[in-house]
């Protein structure tokens, strides 16, 4: 479609599905100089970083825009203006105090008290991936969107980040406030990738599932590989596995992203344990790992050294957590026919002096033994940088440390995915590839489904119970 239709329009939807152009349409937007630079929000640091970098690649000069978070820019308002828009809990606790922000900054916005500043500032408002905005973002884009021309970009098929509060209805409130202005149609990631056949098939499956109709899952042999999952879990697991390794075999220097199940994590990082050269896509909020460095916080003396080893077992292979116990019991004791190694003699000095310096040493030998593959290197690399903020500022628990460490990453955009990595629908969503393996299908609701479905420009692999899928 014309940027036309996004530049001249006062207030309306552009519905974007995956792969379908959306980006480069903004960018292509923003292309166009106006006196005053656009606003731009989106929903997360990674989002927003991604499309610096994209504009920064089309040289779209920096003065064009302002591209931020909606959160952002509420907590931006907020700390200008305190006294119009006073807040009464702090973002220590953030399921209160990011709801409470948004409805300040919208009333705020409403009551017209900036209405002036707004205009003065920003010559129009874009908002990307709109289908994640919960009910309390929507309004407020509404409240903007009396001030300054809007266009809102999303798709009702890829909203899957529908946990933040409640969602406003896609059909009676956003199509009403927003009136859909276009439809891209044009699967130009998989034109781009020579399979416009593989694109075409996804469209009519989007449209089908938005219908709430069956999907046929075998209905697109020369670019979806369905793969029947059976009864034995332990077959079903060795089957996927060698479906991977079959990929990197044919295609070696492609990208594969595989999509395991959102609501257990173990699962994913026990296939990543089996395979060699993949890594696991983290959580924005990093919650294990954070539990991993309060746990090192809360042990008493005798606890820290074999904590750190179970620890050290969820980010890497072959610690052998029993083992290590009983060979440092055996050399505390005396009773070793062979001498320490280097990581024995740093886990027994650990255990004498559990010390932050002596939990640094031990993690780094750890990382280092032979045969040892880390298969979450994102977490261990938190972890670790937390371990070495707590030794330079020691007035900071090795919690409030990882807490430090997750904000900067998330600040800076989370770049934290391989080309060859696992995660959910959830952690991959905006994602590309060029294979994506589905690990079951029949666990996924419509929307997730879809989403998993359209990661993979050249090629798809199914694994479900039925062939079939009907929302």
């Amino acid at each position: 479609m014309s940027v036309d239709a996004v530049l001249n329009a006062s207030k309306g939807l552009i519905v974007a599905p995956a792969g379908c152009g959306k980006t480069h349409l903004i960018t292509e937007a923003l292309g166009f100089a106006q006196s005053k630079p656009y606003l731009v929000l989106t929903h997360t640091t990674a989002g927003v970083t991604a499309l610096k970098k994209r504009l920064s690649r089309f040289a779209i000069p920096p003065r064009n825009y302002v591209v931020t978070t909606i959160d952002g820019w509420a907590l931006k308002i907020a700390g200008c203006f305190p006294g119009l828009c006073p807040l009464g809990v702090g973002p220590e606790n953030p399921t209160v105090f990011y709801p409470s922000l948004r409805r300040a900054v919208r009333d705020l916005v409403v009551n017209g008290n900036i209405s002036e500043i707004i205009t003065a500032t920003y010559s129009r408002l874009l908002v990307d991936e709109y289908q994640d905005c919960n009910s309390e973002q929507h309004e407020l884009t509404c409240a903007l969107s009396c001030l300054l021309p809007t266009v809102v970009f999303g798709d009702p098929m890829q909203c899957i980040f529908n946990f933040s509060g409640p969602m406003p209805h896609w059909n009676q409130t956003v199509e009403t406030f927003f009136p859909t202005l276009a439809t891209l149609q044009t699967p130009w990631r998989w034109n781009n990738a020579q399979t416009p056949d593989l694109g075409q098939w996804l469209l009519e499956q989007r449209h089908r599932l938005l219908l709430r109709e069956r999907i046929d899952l075998r209905s697109c042999p020369d670019y979806v590989r369905f793969r029947p999952l059976l009864r034995n879990h332990n077959d079903n697991i060795q089957r996927q596995q060698r479906e991977y390794y079959s990929l990197l075999r044919q295609f070696p220097n492609d990208s594969v992203l595989v999509i395991g199940d959102s609501r257990r994590a173990s699962s994913r990082h026990q296939f990543a344990q089996r395979i060699n050269g993949i890594d696991v896509v983290e959580p924005v909020d990093l919650s294990d790992v954070i539990k991993m460095a309060a746990s090192l916080d809360d042990a008493n003396a005798a606890n820290v050294m074999p904590w750190l080893l179970q620890a050290a077992a969820e980010l890497m292979t072959n610690v052998g957590v029993s083992t290590t116990l009983r060979r440092i019991s055996s050399i505390q004791a005396g009773r070793n026919r062979t001498a320490p190694s280097s990581l024995e003699n740093a886990l027994v000095a650990l255990a004498l002096a559990p010390t932050r310096q002596n939990i640094r040493t031990t993690l780094l030998l750890l990382e280092e033994k032979e045969e040892t593959r880390v298969f979450r290197a994102g977490a261990l690399h938190v972890l670790k940088d937390a371990i070495n903020l707590s030794i330079s500022s020691p007035d900071k628990s090795i919690r409030e440390s990882a807490s430090v460490i997750r904000e900067q990453r998330r600040y800076q955009g989370e770049g934290r995915v391989s080309h060859r990595s696992i995660g959910s629908t959830l952690l991959l969503k905006g994602l590309e590839c060029d294979h994506s393996v589905i690990l079951d299908a029949g666990n996924m609701g419509a929307t997730d489904l879809y989403v998993a479905l359209s990661r993979g420009a050249k090629s798809v692999t199914i694994f479900s119970g039925r062939d079939e899928f009907t929302p």
